[in-house]
């Protein structure tokens, strides 16, 4: 099958009509798969994802031709379902507002992520796209890290530049929102002040 991203919007859904119903039973055991994951099973084999998107195990490898290729398709509803929070931070804002905005929108969407997250982060040793697909969410969220703190960055020292840039990139990361939420038993609110005052004492904010 060829590969097309899924959204559960109509405007993403084929008009033919054989097209779309394959489309729809591709999203319903995509959005089965993340909701057997956000309930922490970790390892959901395609019996149980068939069972809980309430179709035939047969129609499930109809559609996919291994369980890569549904946690492929699942990654791809996974990041749909989290664009609204995807929110750009402007750099032009003073640094106070941009630390503020910034630690705001990441927050929400490391809680939003978590459930998924932590049962991906399982499963990545044994799996080549929840690999890839995570490889490509970081570089996304460091590159954004970088692109709205660049002009602080560029102020450093050419020789602290990386580790500034390395220091803020782990202040921001899920991992770290992880040991402050799972580990240090921190609210949310807690761990956004918490990394607000990391990134503003290592970019010398005032």
């Amino acid at each position: 099958m060829a590969a097309r991203s899924l959204s559960a919007h109509d405007d993403g859904i084929p008009a033919d009509g054989r097209a779309a119903r394959g489309y729809r039973a591709r999203i319903a055991v995509a959005a089965a798969l993340l909701d057997l994951l956000n309930q922490a099973v970790v390892r959901p084999t395609a019996a149980e994802i068939a069972k809980h998107a309430n179709v035939s195990l047969r129609l499930v490898f109809h559609h996919f031709k291994d369980v890569e290729a549904i946690y492929a398709d699942a990654a791809d509803l996974q990041f749909e379902r989290l664009r609204p929070l995807i929110r750009p931070v402007s750099p032009s804002l003073p640094i106070g507002r941009r630390i503020e905005e910034f630690v705001r929108v990441r927050s929400d969407l490391h809680e939003a992520v978590t459930p998924v997250r932590r049962a991906s982060m399982r499963l990545e040793p044994f799996s080549r796209v929840i690999k890839s697909r995570l490889s490509e969410v970081r570089a996304m969220t460091r590159a954004e890290t970088r692109r709205v703190f660049d002009k602080e960055l560029a102020a450093t020292s050419r020789s602290s530049r990386r580790d500034t840039a390395s220091a803020l990139e782990a202040i921001t990361a899920w991992e770290t929102w992880e040991v402050m939420r799972a580990q240090q038993g921190l609210s949310a609110l807690q761990a956004r002040r918490a990394i607000a005052r990391a990134i503003s004492v290592l970019l010398g904010a005032k």
